[in-house]
C-alpha cells in the first residue's frame, strides 16, 4: 500500500507470491587432488575413517554413526537412528493418535544390526549397514559413502515386512547434537513453522537460535517448529564450528532443545526440562498437522505416510567458519551446499 487507510498503514503488505526460476548458478566443482587419501581402520567392534581434520567412527554391534569429530570437535551426542514418531499435536491428540498409530512410537527400539560391511573405494569409503527392526517387522538399510573433503552422503531404505500397518507419523532419522550447537541457518520455507499441508511461507535464507524454533503459546507443547522443502540446514556453535545437512533434493527438518518425549510427557511448557543439547530431526517426510476439526479428524490422505518401501538421501558435511555469526554462517552452509561431489 502507498498510503495509510482506516484499516492498515502504509506499506503493509497485501499479498506476496512466489514462483520458481531455473537454477542459473552451476555447481562449483571440488578439487580433491591436495586432499590426503582416506584412511579405513577397524576390528570386531568399531570401524573408523579419517581425513583431513575429521574422523567418523561407526558402531558395529549397535549399527551406528558413533561419532564425527572435525577439528577435535565432537559433532554427536547421539547417533542418527531411524524415528516414525511425532508429539502429539491438539488435533493428534483430538483423534487419538497414541491409539492408531501408537505402534510405530517406539518403533526404532530394539533394532538388530543384519550386516555391517565398510570398504574403501578409489577416493571413498562405503559403510552399509544392514538393521531389523523387529517392532514393525521392517528393515532399515543405511549407506554411508565418506568423501575425502568430509562430505558423507546417507542414503536410507525404509522396508516395511507388513503393508497394513497404521500410516506413519514421521518417516527419518533422529539424532542429537552435543550442547553449544544453538546457531541454526535454513534455505527453505520460513521463517515460521511449515508441515506438508501448512506451506504458506516464503522460500528464503533464514537463521537465528534453536530456541527460537519452539512455539511457546500452545496450551499443550508437542510437536513444534518443522521445516518442509528445505534446501540445506546448518547448525553451529559461537566458535563457528558446524555441521551441514543437504537435501538430495529436500528434507523435513527441526532442531529443538527439546526431546520428542519431553514434548509428550509435559502438560505445559513451563514443565519442559531445560536442555542444551540439540535434537534434530532429517526427515523424509512428517504427516500433516490436519485441522478440518480436532475431535476425530485425519490430515488428508495425500498428507499421510502409507506404510511401503521409502528411500531417501542427504548429504552430511562438518565446517568451521573463521569468524562466527549467522550471516556468515548462512553463506559458508550456502557455498558448501552448492558443491559438486567428486
Amino acid at each position: 500500500m502507498k498510503q495509510d487507510e482506516l484499516w492498515a498503514k502504509r506499506e503493509h503488505e497485501i499479498a506476496w507470491d512466489q514462483f520458481r526460476l531455473p537454477d542459473a548458478v552451476p555447481a562449483s566443482a571440488l578439487d580433491t587432488a591436495a586432499l590426503p587419501a582416506l584412511r579405513l581402520s577397524q576390528d570386531g567392534a568399531q570401524a573408523a575413517v579419517s581425513g583431513k581434520d575429521f574422523t567418523v567412527s561407526f558402531d558395529k554391534r549397535a549399527g551406528t554413526l558413533s561419532s564425527l569429530k572435525f577439528k577435535g570437535t565432537e559433532l554427536i551426542e547421539s547417533p542418527p537412528r531411524p524415528d516414525f514418531w511425532r508429539a502429539p499435536t491438539d488435533n493428534d491428540r483430538g483423534r487419538d493418535m497414541a491409539k492408531s498409530q501408537g505402534i510405530w512410537r517406539q518403533a526404532h527400539a530394539g533394532g538388530e544390526v543384519s550386516s555391517f560391511r565398510a570398504e574403501a573405494k578409489a577416493s571413498s569409503v562405503v559403510v552399509e549397514i544392514s538393521s531389523h527392526l523387529p517392532k514393525v517387522e521392517a528393515e532399515w538399510n543405511t549407506t554411508y559413502t565418506i568423501h575425502k573433503t568430509g562430505d558423507i552422503v546417507v542414503d536410507l531404505k525404509f522396508i516395511p515386512g507388513k503393508t497394513g500397518l497404521p500410516k506413519l507419523p514421521r518417516l527419518g532419522m533422529q539424532m542429537v547434537r552435543p550442547a553449544g550447537f544453538d546457531r541454526i541457518a535454513w534455505l527453505g520455507p520460513g521463517p515460521q513453522e511449515t508441515y506438508c499441508d501448512r506451506k504458506d511461507a516464503r522460500i528464503g535464507l533464514y537463521s537465528g537460535s534453536v530456541s527460537e524454533q519452539f512455539f511457546n503459546d500452545y496450551v499443550e507443547p508437542g510437536e513444534s517448529g518443522n521445516k518442509v522443502d528445505v534446501r540445506w540446514l546448518a547448525l553451529a556453535n559461537t566458535k563457528g564450528v558446524g555441521m551441514l545437512a543437504v537435501g538430495l533434493p529436500l528434507l523435513s527438518v527441526n532442531a529443538l532443545h527439546h526431546t520428542t518425549d519431553d514434548l509428550q510427557l509435559a502438560e505445559h511448557p513451563f514443565e519442559l526440562p531445560k536442555r542444551d543439547i540439540v535434537v534434530v530431526n532429517l526427515d523424509f517426510r512428517q504427516q500433516g498437522a490436519g485441522g478440518d476439526d480436532s475431535w476425530g479428524a485425519w490430515p488428508h490422505e495425500q498428507y499421510l505416510i502409507p506404510c511401503q518401501a521409502q528411500r531417501y538421501s542427504f548429504r552430511l558435511r562438518p565446517f568451521s567458519v573463521s569468524r562466527m555469526t549467522d550471516q556468515a554462517m548462512a553463506r559458508t552452509a550456502e557455498h558448501l551446499a552448492r558443491q559438486a561431489l567428486p
